[in-house]
C-alpha cells in the first residue's frame, strides 16, 4: 500500500504532505492538495475516508468496487469511478492478448483538494505527475481543473492503445499483401477485433460520467469556469471514441483486403484449372476422332499419320494457351 500525498502552493513551494494528523487542515484558495493511494489495504482506505470525511457509501465503492464507471455528488465533493488502461507489451502475433488491462481509478475531489485510488500502480498518473511535478502553480488551480487534466491524460492513455491497434492493423494489412496463404492472419485479426470491442466496451460507459461532469449541477465545488474544463474534456472522450471506431473500421477494411486476396488467388486458380481442362478436352476430342469406325486413308497411314495427330493436338494446345496469355488468364 503506497499513499503519496503533495500539497500545491501557489504563495510558496510545492511539498509532501504528511497524512499521520488526525485531522484534515483548512486550505486556502492558492492551495491544492493532491493524494495518490496506491493499494487495496482496508485500513489504510477506511484512514483516508476519514481524514476528508468521505460518506461511508463512499469508503464501501473503495472496498467492493463495483467495476463500471459511475459518479455520485455530496455535499462536501464528488466522487467518480473511470476504468482506465494500463499498457502491456507491444502489440505483435504472440502478444496480441496482453498489449493492456483494465485497471479501476476512483477520484475524489472537494473544496481544494484531490484524491485519486486505484489498485496497481498506473503509468498515466505518474506521467502526470511527471509533467506537473514542481509547478506550484497549480496551487492556483480550483479542483475541478486539476481534475480535468488528470482525466485527460487518463483519455490519452486510450489513444495510445488504439495507436499501437493502428500499427498492428498496418503490419498484418503488409503481411496479407506479401503472403496471402498465411493461415495464422485470421487467428490474428479474430484477437484484434476481439480486443477492440472490449476496448471500446470499457470506454463507452464513460460517456455518461464526463456528460454529466460537463453539466452546470458539479460546478457548485469547482470555479465558475470549471465547466469549460470538463466540456473540453468530454470533446476528448468523443474524440477517442471515434478513433475507437475507426480502428474498428480498420479491421474490417483488413478482413475485406484478406478476402479480396482469397478471392484474387481462387481466380487465378480456376483459371489454370480451365486452361488444363480445354487441353485435356483437346487431347480427348482429336484422340475420339481419330477412333471412329470409317475406313479412312488416313487412319492407314500408320507412324506418319501418328506424328500428325499429336502435331495437332500440340498446336491446338499452343492456340488454347496463346489465346489464354492474350486474355491475361494466364
Amino acid at each position: 500500500m503506497t499513499v503519496r500525498a503533495l500539497l500545491y502552493d501557489a504563495d510558496g513551494r510545492d511539498q509532501p504532505f504528511d497524512m499521520a494528523i488526525g485531522a484534515l487542515p483548512p486550505l486556502t484558495d492558492r492551495q491544492l492538495l493532491w493524494v495518490d493511494v496506491i493499494g487495496d489495504d482496508p485500513g489504510e482506505l477506511r484512514r483516508v475516508s476519514d481524514l476528508f470525511q468521505f460518506h461511508r457509501e463512499s469508503l464501501r465503492t473503495l472496498l467492493e468496487p463495483v467495476g463500471r464507471p459511475g459518479l455520485d455528488q455530496y455535499q462536501q465533493y464528488v466522487q467518480l469511478t473511470v476504468t482506465a488502461v494500463e499498457p502491456g507489451p507491444a502489440m505483435n502475433s504472440a502478444a496480441a492478448e496482453a498489449i493492456w488491462k483494465p485497471v479501476a481509478l476512483d477520484c475524489f475531489f472537494g473544496s481544494n483538494f484531490v484524491v485519486t485510488v486505484h489498485a496497481e500502480p498506473l503509468h498515466s498518473l505518474s506521467e502526470f505527475d511527471h509533467h506537473i511535478r514542481e509547478d506550484s502553480n497549480l496551487g492556483a488551480l480550483d479542483s475541478a481543473a486539476f481534475l480535468a487534466s488528470l482525466l485527460d491524460w487518463h483519455i490519452t492513455s486510450y489513444f495510445r492503445v488504439i495507436e499501437e491497434f493502428e500499427e498492428a492493423v498496418d503490419d498484418l494489412d503488409e503481411s496479407v499483401l506479401l503472403d496471402p496463404n498465411d493461415r495464422e492472419f485470421l487467428q490474428e485479426l479474430v484477437a484484434l477485433r476481439r480486443r477492440v470491442g472490449q476496448l471500446r466496451r470499457l470506454l463507452a460507459p464513460h460517456r455518461e460520467v464526463f456528460s454529466t461532469l460537463a453539466h452546470t449541477d458539479v460546478q457548485t465545488i469547482g470555479k465558475s469556469d470549471s465547466a469549460a474544463h470538463f466540456r473540453t474534456l468530454y470533446d476528448r472522450f468523443e474524440r477517442a471514441m471515434d478513433s475507437t471506431e475507426h480502428a474498428r473500421e480498420l479491421i474490417v477494411g483488413l478482413f475485406d483486403l484478406y478476402m479480396t486476396s482469397t478471392a484474387r488467388q481462387t481466380n487465378e486458380a480456376v483459371q489454370v484449372l480451365t486452361i488444363i481442362t480445354v487441353s485435356l478436352g483437346i487431347v480427348g476430342a482429336v484422340a475420339g476422332l481419330m477412333g471412329v469406325n470409317f475406313t479412312v486413308e488416313f487412319f492407314k497411314s500408320g507412324t506418319r499419320g501418328f506424328l500428325v495427330m499429336i502435331a495437332i493436338i500440340v498446336a491446338l494446345i499452343f492456340l488454347a494457351l496463346l489465346l489464354a496469355r492474350r486474355r491475361r488468364w494466364i
